[in-house]
């Protein structure tokens, strides 16, 4: 036998037990197991020795050692496991990054762990994105419907259009026949008509008591057109009477308001006309024989007393318009010397006061208007006296004039 090979009595002797490190961990353990065995080699020249061979294993079960004690003292550090991540941060640019494993044998649990995380992933990623395609697929169904009820819609809404056109028509016809037909509203939409024609405007709705027969009549019938209107739905059960009446010009809004608009435009023209707002006397307007003037007057009188001593009853937007178109309060009037522009307040100023604190008086403004209104209020009574006196003296001659002075003289004596 060759001297080369050797002997089994000539085996180096194993380490005895107490100087090999106890096992910390299940392939510590194995490693043990391992070291501990010692299986039979081969007698070949070519062969590492036993001993050679015993060294290799060692090392490369030092590396796995070393490994498994690197991860279970991660876990045991409170380092982050390979089941989670944190995902409180937004890495979605990095979906597309991972391309192939760079450790595909041989690598740590964790980093196994992780793999086999991103692969599930990777998975559940296939059948949503298959999941997309079959909605898309859906969603493409519903969109050609979705189009064609539009195209449909359309063709619906163009019939229904040229329906509306052709019902309108027929209504249009029925509406001027209907109005045409012989009955008692008929016949009075007729005579104001006629009345219009002759005179160029609506009777006046207090003409049902101071008119004529007709003017009542036609008066009475506006006014009942107008309650029908604004209470009891006639312009949509009837909407071609009611139009048949707005065109001679009935309004349906309140006829107190309709006539407020009215006169302050004629007093809007009446500015423009003489480049103020200062009326003349009413008898200088009754001298005048033009009747709107001397309406005018009185509207403007009106007015101006109830701003004076009834603000608070006044509406603050009409107050406000006065105002803005430059009216006077204090100087309406003509003529410098008019007894009701002598010592006034400042009725302008108290007025603008009561528009700016949104329709209330200052207690000073109310203590000097309740002042000047009990002072002139003798003044009026004094002028009322006068007034009656001399209308009074007026009949007395006229008496004396008309019946002869003689016969009146002897009645007396008598």
């Amino acid at each position: 036998m060759s001297s080369s090979v050797p002997q089994p009595n000539s085996l180096p002797p194993l380490p005895p037990i107490g100087d090999l490190p106890m096992p910390d961990s299940l392939e510590a353990a194995e490693a043990y197991n391992d070291v501990m065995t010692v299986e039979p080699v081969a007698l070949d020249a070519s062969a590492p020795t036993e001993g050679e061979s015993l060294v290799d294993d060692s090392s490369k079960r030092g590396v796995k050692r070393r490994r498994s004690n690197e991860n279970l003292s991660n876990i045991e550090g409170g380092q982050e496991s390979a089941d989670d991540i944190d995902e409180g941060e937004d890495h979605s640019n990095l979906a597309h990054a991972f391309k192939q494993r760079l450790f595909p044998k041989d690598c740590s649990d964790t980093l196994s762990t992780a793999y086999s995380q991103r692969d599930a992933t990777v998975q559940e990623r296939k059948q949503l994105r298959k999941n997309k395609r079959v909605v898309l697929s859906d969603l493409n169904a519903l969109r050609e419907q979705f189009f064609a009820k539009k195209k449909e819609l359309l063709e619906m809404n163009s019939s229904l259009k040229a329906n509306s056109k052709k019902l309108g028509g027929w209504n249009r016809k029925v509406f001027d026949l209907e109005l045409q037909e012989s009955c008692p509203w008929n016949d009075k939409l007729q005579k104001l008509r006629d009345y219009v024609g002759e005179n160029g405007k609506l009777p006046e709705l207090n003409k049902r008591k101071r008119g004529s027969g007709e003017e009542k009549m036609l008066a009475t019938f506006i006014a009942s057109a107008k309650n029908k209107v604004n209470n009891h739905n006639l312009a949509n059960k009837y909407p071609h009477r009611a139009m048949a009446l707005e065109e001679l010009g009935v309004s349906w809004g309140n006829e107190n308001e309709a006539k407020f608009e009215t006169m302050f435009q004629k007093l809007l023209d009446y500015k423009k006309e003489h480049g103020t707002f200062r009326i003349p006397s009413l008898k200088l307007c009754q001298e005048s024989g033009c009747k709107e003037l001397v309406k005018l007057h009185h509207w403007v009188f009106t007015h101006v007393a109830a701003f004076r001593y009834q603000l608070p009853t006044k509406n603050v937007e009409i107050a406000k318009r006065f105002l803005d178109v430059g009216f006077s309060f204090e100087r309406w009037y003509a003529t410098n010397t008019h007894v009701f522009e002598r010592d006034l307040p400042k009725f302008d100023e108290i007025i603008r006061r009561y528009v700016q604190n949104g329709g209330k008086m200052t207690d000073e403004d109310v203590r000097v208007v309740k002042a000047h209104q009990a002072l002139s209020s003798p003044k009026k009574k004094k002028r009322k006296q006068s007034k009656a006196k001399g209308k009074k003296d007026e009949e007395k001659l006229e008496q004396l004039t008309t019946a002869g002075a003689d016969d009146v003289l002897n009645g007396a004596a008598v």
